[in-house]
This record gives C-alpha cells, sequence and structure tokens, in this order.
C-alpha cells in the first residue's frame, strides 16, 4: 500500500467487492453487470473498479442506477481523471456517497505504468476480486493475480467461452482455483462466506483511508 491515498468523497465502512474486466467487453460480459452489481448491492457490499472504459464504467454505472455506492480508483490524479469523458460519471460516484481514490498527486496525468500500480491498489482496498472477461494479457487479470497471490484475497470469475482468447484469462483464473459466479446464487453464496471477514476488514480500511487523508 502507498503512504498516502488521495480521496474525493466518503470512502464507505461497507466490505468491498472489486468487478474488474476488458475494456472491450463481449455483449455476454456487459449482460451480466446488472445481476452481478444487484445481487453485490443487495448482499450489502459496495463495489470498487478502476473506472475504464468497458466492464469498470458498466460497473460504475450500474450501481449508481440501483442506488448502490461504489469506489473508482484512478491511474492518474483526481484533478486529472481519466478517461476524460468519465469525469462527469466521478462527479456522480461522489454525488451518491462514493469516493474516487488516487495514491498520485492531483495534476498527475495518465502514464501507462501507473495503471499496473492502480491494480495493485484495486485488490488492496478489496475484500474480494471479481473477473467478468479477461484475456490472457489483461489488466483485470492482473488485479486478480495481486489479489491471490500477493494480499491473499478470494479471486471470483465468470466462465467464458470455452477457446475465446476474450475470456482465456478468466477461465485460466477458474482452472487454478477462482470460485466460479454463473449465476447470481453463485454470487449469493460467496459474498454470505466472505460477509463476517470483509465486514471487519472494511473497517478498518476506513479507518486507514481516513487517517492518510489526514497525512495528506
Amino acid at each position: 500500500m502507498p503512504l498516502r491515498v488521495r480521496v474525493w468523497g466518503h470512502f464507505p465502512s461497507l466490505p468491498f467487492l472489486a468487478v474488474v474486466g476488458s475494456r472491450r467487453p463481449t455483449q455476454a460480459a456487459v449482460a451480466s453487470v446488472p445481476w452481478i452489481v444487484d445481487t453485490a448491492v443487495s448482499s450489502g457490499w459496495a463495489l470498487l473498479s478502476g473506472g475504464a472504459r468497458g466492464i469498470d464504467g458498466e460497473v460504475h454505472r450500474e450501481c449508481l442506477r440501483q442506488g448502490g455506492v461504489t469506489a473508482v480508483v484512478l491511474g492518474s490524479g483526481l484533478d486529472r481523471p481519466y478517461p476524460p469523458e468519465h469525469a462527469g460519471l466521478f462527479r456522480r460516484v461522489v454525488a451518491q456517497g462514493g469516493c474516487v481514490l488516487s495514491e498520485y498527486e492531483d495534476d498527475a496525468p495518465p502514464r501507462p505504468w501507473r495503471f499496473p500500480q492502480r491494480n495493485r491498489l484495486i485488490s488492496a482496498f478489496s475484500n474480494a476480486v471479481m473477473v467478468v472477461q479477461a484475456a490472457e494479457k489483461s489488466g483485470g487479470l492482473v488485479t486478480a493475480r495481486i489479489a491471490a497471490d500477493v494480499h491473499g484475497k478470494t479471486v471470483l470469475a465468470v466462465p467464458g467461452s470455452v477457446g475465446s482468447p476474450e475470456w482465456a484469462g478468466s477461465n485460466r483464473l477458474l482452472r487454478d482455483g477462482g470460485l466460479l459466479v454463473a449465476e447470481p446464487e453463485d454470487l449469493v453464496a460467496a459474498l454470505a462466506l466472505l460477509q463476517p471477514s470483509a465486514e471487519a476488514n472494511a473497517k478498518q480500511d476506513q479507518e486507514d483511508a481516513r487517517s492518510r487523508q489526514k497525512e495528506g
């Protein structure tokens, strides 16, 4: 974790389910987002993602539509939101009780190397990481690997077409022991198992975020 994280908005006290995926999602991947968000929100979880085009943006928008709380982790400074067309979305996230996070100076521009760093922060603040469509080389897969191998977090994945390169990373996660989430009931069961420890971790994360915000 970085020594300081800048927070715009209110850091939720709810446990976080990070949902990440492709910037060019298939129709099947996009269609899974509403029921994933509905299940998480109904189970008392907030949604966390990276604010990018594709699945990230769909998760944030759907969470707002359903009255949930979501948080965005940027790969740029708070005054340089990326992608720029999501600036209005980020404002709505804050207005609805969520927050936007960045470990960079407010005027820091987006740079390619900052997004892998952003991914580790997504994992660190989450209580579990769910992948919706990831190829073999993708940011979503990087986030999942960090979650499992570095932070010891539970990784979940939506299964995709066998042999499809767009879903190769997601399917590999499942072969490597990730939890399969093919329908709402799968996610309900997984979140129920994670809930007690997630709530405790969420409270600690909120205290840590407030401490870092004061130090900044």
